[in-house]
């Protein structure tokens, strides 16, 4: 009989659909903290993520289901066998995290921050002239699921939309006009949001240092919702940096969680929140990483094909 891991975000119900697929297999329903080196040589499948390091010299693993879209970890650890078959959670998390882009341009555009501080403070005040997303060129970096769903909302608010990838394509019906990398720098100087959504590969480690920065627009928007170590830690610690944008957003930092008292904290224009967009907060999330995770448990019974399949060349689903 075979065993397989299941440690992830689900409940009774998610836990019953995957016990019922096949009386051959022997679902262990773990959290992914107790999962040790013991566990993972008895096993034959995994659904959840663990430290890279634990995939390593494990001969009878034959499939790990990732509860995340990111595989970063898991691309550059050394030692992972050859063998095992990746799959990631693509597509589970962009409506989420979009809402949230949306969501923090807003408060930034509108001063919200300004506001909540006057209000702690019991004063009455009116913190002066606002600007609009109606009318401003939007760049989106990754046009993943993420870019896509973050393009789809900032459609309705008016604006031009432009996204950047690795390959030349026909431009998605979300965007506006489409460029390469290649194209990067030109496109940094005439946006007025920069919406980053990229995973971490080793194209994308700082590519955002202080000289990209400073590519950008003066007076834009920045907002980081790819991975931490795209941007250096220290960048916007640089007030020539940090003043060059209206407002920055980071979801994620190179360093997580971000020390205390870290100076990025006290960015004047800074927002930092500690990760969460990409959890498991809302339901929808949760729901599509089960529905991933049933299809290739399926498919690894021998029902149909994989989907979101990584390439542990490039860092991204086939």
């Amino acid at each position: 009989m075979k065993k397989i891991l299941i440690a992830g975000p689900f409940g009774p119900k998610e836990e019953a659909a995957f016990s019922q697929l096949s009386s051959e297999v022997e679902c262990q329903f773990v959290n992914s903290s107790e999962i040790n080196d013991s566990m993972l040589k008895s096993a034959n499948a995994l659904i959840g993520n663990v430290s890279p390091a634990l995939l390593v010299d494990q001969p009878h693993l034959e499939w790990v289901q990732l509860t995340s879209s990111g595989a970063d970890g898991y691309v550059n650890e050394k030692g992972i066998p050859e063998n095992i078959l990746f799959t990631t959670s693509t597509g589970s998390y962009g409506l989420g995290i979009a809402e949230y882009m949306v969501a923090m341009l807003l408060s930034m555009m509108k001063k919200i921050p300004a506001y909540l501080e006057d209000q702690k403070k019991g004063i009455w005040a009116d913190e002066g002239i606002v600007t609009s997303p109606f009318g401003k060129r939007v760049l989106i970096i990754g046009t993943g699921d993420l870019g896509l769903e973050f393009a789809k909302r900032m459609r309705a608010l008016g604006c031009t939309l432009v996204g950047i990838r690795r390959r030349e394509g026909t431009c998605p019906a979300e965007l506006d006009e489409i460029y390469t990398m290649d194209h990067l720098k030109e496109q940094l100087a005439m946006a007025d949001v920069v919406a980053v959504c990229l995973p971490g590969t080793k194209e994308t480690f700082h590519l955002f240092d202080e000289e990209m920065l400073l590519s950008c627009k003066e007076g834009s928007y920045f907002m980081n919702v790819g991975r931490g170590n795209i941007v250096p830690l220290d960048a916007f610690c640089n007030e020539k940096v940090s003043e060059h944008f209206a407002g920055i957003w980071l979801d994620v930092c190179e360093i997580e969680p971000l020390p205390d008292k870290h100076p990025l904290y006290y960015v004047p224009n800074m927002l930092i929140t500690p990760h969460i967009t990409g959890g498991y907060h809302l339901d929808l999330t949760v729901e599509k990483i089960f529905q991933i995770a049933l299809h290739n448990m399926k498919a690894w019974l021998g029902e149909g094909d994989y989907i979101h399949v990584l390439d542990r060349n490039s860092g991204y689903c086939k």
